[in-house]
Parts: structure tokens; sequence; C-alpha cells
């Protein structure tokens, strides 16, 4: 019998995960980051489960968000209008005329920042009536600047989770894989190896998932090793790497990220029930 994994799980080992220390961002609809740890602590409010390759030494700790690529697609869609009209008659991606004026704007966005937090919010707050916001908006800021702190804020969430899964001192490669629909953006792996201060790799073709699904399989029937999978199965590319004046002027957004949901809870909350 082969068995499969969850979906996070499985893009992991597609993107070479096979050992302590690798970790992988799967960034679609929601966000996941995962590692290989040979144990946890629960405390630090990860979530831990066998890992689908040697489940019986190895575990996959993760923390995500529920919304990522989920807010992007909220903004495009309610504030894009003449993007998307445009990319239509061009017949081009929408993300491309989005990103191109965000791309020329600092870190930062003129100091506006954005939590991504619009169903609630899972690791490491664990708070389902946390809700978005943008802070720090004003006349000076334009469509440009809102979609870049989009992106931005999303990388905050992934640094969130990969500083908690890091607070019991396991160790972690200084190479971050990123899988899913941000890995085909330029500007997101930029920003993420940026907030993160890690190089950023991807899978080279759109496999994902799929891919570690047909390696348990192979797997499974005896038709490859672990070492088969780690050295030939997986092709990954260099994206991005870490800027150090981005990089510093992350840091201390991201300490300001951090803050700012214990800041405005209270208010989330309140809000939240009004809304019913």
């Amino acid at each position: 019998m082969v068995a499969g994994g969850v979906d996070a799980a499985v893009a992991t080992l597609a993107a070479g995960a096979c050992k302590p220390g690798n970790h992988v961002a799967m960034i679609g609809t929601s966000m996941c980051w995962g590692t290989i740890r040979p144990r946890v602590d629960a405390r630090h409010g990860l979530i831990a489960m066998p890992h689908v390759l040697n489940g019986l030494t190895d575990l996959y700790v993760f923390g995500g968000a529920i919304t990522a690529g989920a807010c992007v697609t909220w903004f495009r869609d309610n504030f894009c209008e003449g993007e998307l009209a445009a990319a239509a008659a061009r017949g081009v991606d929408p993300h491309e005329l989005l990103e191109a004026p965000a791309e020329a704007l600092a870190p930062g966005a003129q100091g506006l920042v954005f939590l991504p937090y619009l169903m609630g919010e899972r690791s490491p707050i664990w708070d389902a009536a946390a809700s978005g916001a943008f802070v720090g908006l004003g006349l000076h800021h334009g469509r440009a600047h809102l979609y870049r702190a989009v992106l931005e804020g999303v990388a905050y969430a992934l640094q969130h989770n990969i500083e908690t899964g890091t607070r019991d001192g396991s160790p972690l490669d200084e190479t971050l894989t990123v899988v899913g629909g941000a890995s085909r953006s330029a500007l997101w792996t930029q920003i993420i190896a940026d907030v993160t201060r890690r190089p950023v790799q991807t899978i080279r073709d759109d496999v994902e998932a799929s891919l570690g699904a047909a390696m348990l399989a192979a797997l499974g029937v005896g038709i490859a090793t672990p070492d088969d999978i780690a050295t030939t199965w997986v092709d990954l590319v260099e994206r991005a790497q870490p800027r150090p004046e981005a990089s510093a002027r992350y840091r201390e957004l991201f300490a300001q990220y951090v803050a700012l949901y214990p800041a405005l809870k209270p208010f989330m909350h309140a809000l939240r029930d009004e809304a019913g």
C-alpha cells in the first residue's frame, strides 16, 4: 500500500525537502511554511505531523496564513478594474501591469504596512477574529503602494512563522524554497528574499504537489530511493538574493508588523462582533 499526504507536505517533498533543516514555503491562495525536524516544541504554536518521507523518525513542522494569494486576488478584483481591462485587451497577465509600478517603489511602500488577516489568522497568532488592515495610509499612497504592501504583508506573515519555528534553536537551511503562485513573481520572490534575509529558490517546472505524489508512489513500489529523489527528481533554480539595504529596512518594518496585531486586537474583535 502507498499512502499520500496533505498538499503542503507533499509539495515540500516535491521541492526536495527530505532531511532535517530543509524548509519550503508554499504560497498559493493560502501560505504554508514547513520544515523537517526529528522533534518539536509545541509551545511555539506550530503544527506537527509525521513527514510523508521517513515518517517514523521525522516530523513535518509547519505554520501558515489563511490568506496569502487570496489577498492579492481580493485586491486585484476589487480595486484594479483598469489593469484588468488593459491586461485583457493586451492579452497579458494583469499582475504584470500591477507589478511594474510596485517594483519601482522602495521597500516599505512609503510607510505602509498591510496585515493579511482577511479571514482571521492561523499561526502564530491563532485568532479567528483577527482582521486585515492597511496602517500608515496617506494621500501620497496610490494603487501601486497598496499592491506592494499586500505582497510585503504576506512576506511578513511568512517571516513571522519562520521566526516562530526557530525559537527552539533547531537548525534551518540558509536557502528558502518557494513553491506556488508566488514563485512565478520576480517581485514577490525578491521581497520574500529581502524580508526573510534568505536566498530564494523555486522549482524549475510547475509541478509541485503532483510531483511529490509521484515521488511517494515511486518510493512505495520500490523504483526510487530517497537519495534518488533528492538528487535527480528535483530541479531547483535560484530566483532572488537578499539585498542588505532592503533587508535592513524590512527588519524595521517587520518589527512594526509584529507589534501591530496585539495593539489592534481589541479593535479587531470589537469590529468583528459588530459584523456578526
